[in-house]
């Protein structure tokens, strides 16, 4: 028994010597069957291959084999790696193999080993119960594993063998805690706790291969959930029959609270596989209550599955739990966290700010833009203030950086607002002015005014350096985002014609790039096409880092409205920093394939897209200085899907934002004429390459143009007001109205000279038949 002291478990020290004791038998001439049964990684492989090294120390011929679910092996198969080169070359019923197993035991004892039985076929079944039958008064030892709770488990042939007489079952179940404690103690020194040892029973279900796994990253006492049990769960993973993989990458993508049905779809299988498989997959210590035992399992199989494959996989569920009654927005919101929050980017080594120029060192990541930006801020407090051009030269670097990761310009600027005399003569002033053009017109702290203002007095010293490039660009942005895209692209032609500046540097790449952006703005697809290929031509993605993302959203955004996807499409298999999304490139970039989604037909990709774009914004706190017109765009995506309401939804969202003054509107009569027009134009636009162009001026508050075809039939607004009124009773729907006007209860009570507390039962009763939650969306509704 000193072999059985590397056993992982006295379950496995249990099942070694039952081998050993009916080894005994079939050396005394009576022959023995023996099926070691268990779940997935309960040990039988490794009880097998250490049994069959024991029996060849003590001159026992040993024959194995081993079933497999790839490939024919099959009973010819079986007997060949049993027989080898003596094995039959036709053996029909199987007694040939039979035969030539018990000629060998004339001389010898024999030990055949047969391993993962559930993949057996009938004839080898048939071999294998005919070969049991004729061992019995030989010395012959059949010992077989064959794993529970697969949905292909072979419960005839067990059931055959289990039959014969001088039959031993050996039973590898579960790991229990003392077994744990027991196992961390002799192969890997840990004192483990009992609660420790319950823990890890919870996570691998008493799986030995994953229990191993853990108590090999373990800290002390301490269970860590490491690489060795990633590799576990793969190491599972590649055990499981085909169906029963796809079933569990299947339920990787979709999550634990999806339905069978929906897991049979990605998996292309029956529900009734794929519970089968769950079962199988719940004894094995991966899954339990239809998810994974640990979120890092989830992980490791989603990290497996081939990129492709894993976005179609992505897609597919999306669609399914659309068509399953999901939102449009749950499951748009579902696909943007499923394809963007599977694998946290990987942050870089942080820089000190003392490393930070303020020419302008590519930032790659928010963490180190957040550590510059305090770097700044403590060498401003620490200034004194006889030095006021230093601390507006560090403010101009602090709101530069701000400007390419949003999500620091609410700290960058505060409650400040630019100086109202700012001597541009000077390098320090001419920066401090466009920085503050850009920053000041993302966060709305400037009037599109007082923003043309800052950045012509930081172009009008018309040079274009190293030193001067990221103040230019940032005036030239700032320009772009103020509705002047015409007067920007003057100033890009003119520093791209200067003499001294002809050689090909990083900053002239992005000035090319600001150029397709004003192209873009002014309708000019084919220049912005030009533009952005020759700015991505001048330097290599290395250099381009995140802003990359600025030319790769023009081009995205261009060929949309060039009616050319395919190129798009081409454009998307380009890899970005996974950082890309922490700057203001990344939400171009987002917007632009949201459009691009949308041309195509991809309705949720594009809704997750614009989605996102609106959560970023909101998160960066942009939201009401950004004119990024995401809302229309989600409307417009509703619309196509069908889904009228959500359109009109997110139109008067859209209204409820800050406009244009060619926007504002004095009546609630204006305002629905306003929200009709909208909606009517957005429609006409739908499946057009021109919609971008459409939404970015119902956004701008561009005058909606007249319509040719005025006998089209139209979603009227009223009409759909008129029909949730109706659905009320005339005293719900006075209090639904003027609720719906803002309002408020006492004022409502008042007017209609009923008490207060009638005017909230009114209106409880209006939502629940109108299926509303608050008056925000009774105001969304009917306002």
């Amino acid at each position: 028994m000193g072999d059985a002291a590397t056993m992982a478990s006295t379950q496995s020290t249990f099942g070694w010597k039952v081998l050993h004791d009916v080894l005994a038998d079939a050396g005394a001439g009576y022959g023995r069957t023996a099926l070691v049964t268990g779940p997935m990684a309960a040990g039988k492989t490794a009880l097998l291959n250490d049994f069959a090294e024991y029996a060849t120390r003590q001159g026992i011929r040993v024959l194995k084999a081993n079933c497999s679910p790839f490939g024919n092996t099959g009973a010819p198969g079986i007997s060949r790696q049993l027989l080898g080169e003596h094995a039959p070359a036709v053996d029909p019923d199987g007694s040939a193999t039979v035969l030539g197993i018990t000629r060998l035991a004339r001389s010898t004892t024999v030990l055949v080993l047969v391993d993962d039985l559930q993949h057996a076929d009938r004839a080898t079944g048939r071999l294998l119960t005919r070969l049991s039958g004729e061992i019995a008064d030989r010395p012959v030892l059949l010992a077989a594993a064959v794993r529970t709770n697969t949905p292909h488990a072979t419960h005839w042939l067990s059931a055959e063998l289990a039959g014969r007489s001088a039959f031993r079952r050996i039973s590898l179940a579960s790991l229990t805690a003392e077994q744990v404690q027991s196992l961390a103690a002799a192969d890997f020194g840990l004192p483990l706790t009992l609660d420790a040892a319950s823990h890890i029973l919870r996570i691998s279900n008493g799986n030995l291969l994953i229990t191993t796994a853990l108590l090999r990253d373990a800290a002390g006492d301490h269970v860590v959930v490491g690489p060795s049990y990633a590799q576990a769960v793969l190491d599972c993973l590649h055990r499981l029959d085909p169906e029963t993989r796809e079933t569990a990458e299947a339920i990787a993508v979709a999550g634990g609270s999806s339905s069978p049905r929906l897991i049979a779809e990605l998996a292309d299988s029956e529900p009734e596989a794929v519970e089968e498989a769950t079962r199988a997959m719940v004894a094995a210590g991966l899954l339990s209550d239809g998810g994974f035992r640990h979120p890092a399992a989830r992980e490791a199989i989603l990290r497996y599955i081939p990129r492709k494959r894993r976005a179609l996989l992505g897609r597919q569920a999306a669609e399914a739990l659309n068509a399953d009654g999901a939102s449009a927005e749950d499951a748009a919101r579902w696909l943007d966290s499923f394809e963007n929050g599977l694998v946290p980017a990987p942050l870089t080594e942080c820089h000190s700010g003392e490393e930070f120029h303020l020419s302008g060192r590519r930032l790659e990541t928010l963490l180190e833009a957040r550590d510059i930006v305090g770097t700044i801020e403590q060498g401003i407090r620490d200034l004194a203030s006889r030095e006021n051009q230093r601390v507006m030269e560090l403010e101009a670097g602090k709101l530069l950086v701000a400007a390419d990761f949003p999500g620091l310009l609410r700290q960058a600027v505060g409650d400040r607002d630019p100086l109202a005399r700012i001597d541009t003569a000077s390098v320090r002033g001419a920066r401090y002015a466009a920085a503050w053009a850009l920053a000041g017109t993302l966060t709305g702290r400037t009037d599109a005014r007082r923003t043309m203002s800052l950045a012509n007095q930081a172009l009008e010293r018309g040079i274009f350096t190293d030193e001067a490039a990221p103040a230019v660009l940032a005036a030239l942005r700032a320009q772009i985002h103020s509705g002047s895209p015409q007067q920007a692209r003057g100033w890009c032609d003119r520093f791209l014609a200067d003499d001294q500046n002809r050689d090909t540097t990083p900053w002239r790449a992005q000035l090319t790039a600001v150029r397709a952006e004003t192209a873009l703005a002014v309708g000019d697809h084919a220049a912005a096409v030009a533009d952005a290929e020759q700015a991505l031509s001048q330097l290599p993605p290395h250099q381009w880092g995140v802003r990359v993302g600025g030319p790769l959203a023009t081009l995205l955004l261009a060929h949309t409205l060039a009616g050319t996807p395919a190129d798009a499409t081409a454009l998307l298999r380009r890899r970005v920093p996974a950082s890309l999304y922490e700057t203001r490139y990344g939400l171009c970039y987002l917007y632009a394939r949201g459009h691009h989604h949308l041309a195509s037909g991809e309705h949720l990709p594009a809704l997750a897209d614009f989605l996102r774009c609106g959560r970023v914004l909101d998160n960066w706190g942009l939201d009401h200085g950004w004119r990024i017109p995401w809302r229309l765009s989600a409307a417009a995506t509703h619309m196509a899907m069908g889904d009228y309401s959500k359109s009109v939804e997110y139109i008067v969202q859209a209204l409820d934002r800050p406009r244009p003054p060619a926007r504002e509107t004095g009546g609630d009569e204006s305002r629905f004429d306003l929200r009709e027009e909208i909606f009517e134009r957005l429609r006409e636009a739908i499946g057009a390459p021109e919609l971008p162009t459409v939404v970015a001026g119902l956004r701008n508050g561009e005058p909606l143009q007249n319509r040719e075809h005025t006998d089209v039939p139209r979603y009227k607004i009223y009409d759909r007001n008129a029909i949730c009124l109706q659905q009320l009773s005339p005293s719900e729907r006075r209090v639904a109205v003027l609720a719906a006007k803002g309002i408020s209860n006492q004022m409502i009570a008042r007017e209609l000279s009923v008490t207060v507390s009638t005017v909230e039962q009114h209106l409880t009763r209006t939502y629940r038949k109108l299926q509303l939650t608050d008056r925000r969306e009774l105001r969304s509704r009917l306002g």
